[in-house]
């Protein structure tokens, strides 16, 4: 086999970092929102290209870890939509689909911890379950609720509010701020957590009415770039609150963000720890 020069081996290195940034790019949008076996694919058809002897280890190191994000997305976004089918059994007194749900997202929980899931998620998964294994038809009676209670604070050791009560579905963090595209107009966090943002938008200045849906991009300014990406992405929400008096507006997204994940995960590589609002 021929020996190349330098500058037929740096074609050929080029070339194989675009395919892999192309490959980085489709891996991305399926964990958004398809079957996380079908990312697991994409993510080894990568992982091959990564082998390649001619691709420089480097950087190949650093298409690694996205792929790591990317799948560990796709199966938290997995677990969040099974726990939310398995409650509605739950509710319908469908006891046996409500199992089989739980099964699989047992399936997926384990995978997303393999990739590298934090302990917030693994803590609010485990209280999410235990509350889905006590609704029935009938609700939840008080002394069940509290023994559950009890029984899940003696392990919790994930972030807690100020004043120890959180009666959102989610912490809302104050800092770092988030930098945030609404379809083409820039702003930045109030606070943030895994199911919304408030955003320093003047409500008079804001196309969109209570309810309106629209298409944001995320990133953090404090989270250093990996592989000459931004940390971040592309995420769905919707419109719940004009709020003239803070010049702010409330959106919520329709499921817990994988990339709010994702950010939270990369601030905790970073050493950034989220304050939460006061």
């Amino acid at each position: 086999m021929p020996v190349m020069d330098a500058d037929q081996r740096r074609k050929l290195e080029d070339q194989l970092l675009r395919k892999a940034e192309e490959a980085a790019r489709i891996l991305r949008r399926e964990a958004e929102t398809g079957d996380p076996a079908h990312v697991d694919s994409l993510a080894e058809g990568l992982a091959g290209l990564l082998k390649t002897k001619e691709f420089p280890s480097l950087r190949a190191a650093e298409f690694r870890e996205l792929s790591r994000v990317y799948q560990r997305g796709a199966y938290q976004r997995s677990v969040d939509s099974l726990l939310v089918q398995a409650e509605r059994c739950g509710h319908r007194g469908d006891e046996k689909g409500r199992n089989a749900l739980l099964t699989q997202a047992k399936d997926h929980f384990a995978k997303a911890l393999r990739f590298g899931a934090d302990d917030e998620f693994r803590h609010g998964v485990e209280r999410r379950v235990q509350a889905t294994l006590m609704t029935s038809k009938d609700g939840v009676d008080d002394r069940t609720k509290q023994a559950a209670k009890r029984k899940l604070d003696q392990h919790d050791v994930g972030a807690k509010p100020p004043n120890g009560i959180e009666r959102r579905r989610a912490i809302r963090y104050a800092d770092p701020v988030l930098a945030v595209e609404a379809e083409g107009r820039r702003c930045t966090t109030i606070n943030w957590s895994t199911r919304g943002l408030l955003v320093d938008l003047p409500p008079e200045e804001f196309a969109h009415a209570v309810g309106g849906k629209l298409r944001l991009d995320l990133h953090c300014p404090d989270i250093p770039e990996a592989a000459g990406h931004r940390v971040g992405g592309r995420q769905i929400a919707h419109v719940v609150r004009l709020d003239p008096d803070r010049r702010a507006v409330a959106l919520s997204f329709p499921d817990i963000s994988t990339v709010m994940l994702d950010l939270m995960h990369a601030m905790k590589e970073a050493g950034i720890k989220p304050e939460p609002e006061r």
